[in-house]
């Protein structure tokens, strides 16, 4: 990981994000995304690189926007594929996630796990 910086356009990108899309994104997936999350869109843009990000709303805009994403079980993949975890670490991981109440769709990210194996 790094500190990167946002250019002028692409914070200026950012802020009209919320104008664009924030009317569109449905009630059910939670609050609509920050002034920072929108900036992490924008610079994924600005670098051309994957979002990471659980958000359902900023996935949404993300898509629209044309930005690849990439959620928890992605990076997990991600990570098992690169040989950085092995898929007993990441069920693991999975674990620690759902006794710490993180929301995730659990059956379908221990199928992508055990297709894995």
């Amino acid at each position: 990981m790094q500190i990167m910086e946002v250019s002028g356009d692409f914070v200026a990108y950012a802020q009209q994000l919320p104008g664009q899309h924030n009317h569109l994104l449905p009630a059910k997936n939670g609050p609509k995304p920050s002034y920072n999350e929108y900036l992490a869109l924008a610079l994924a843009k600005q670098e051309a690189c994957t979002l990471l990000t659980g958000d359902a709303n900023l996935r949404i805009v993300a898509n629209k926007e044309q930005v690849n994403v990439m959620g928890t079980i992605g990076l997990l993949c991600a990570m098992i594929e690169n040989q950085l975890l092995s898929v007993d670490d990441a069920f693991k991981a999975l674990d620690r996630m759902k006794s710490g109440k993180r929301r995730l769709p659990w059956p379908e990210a221990e199928k992508v796990l055990n297709a894995l194996r």
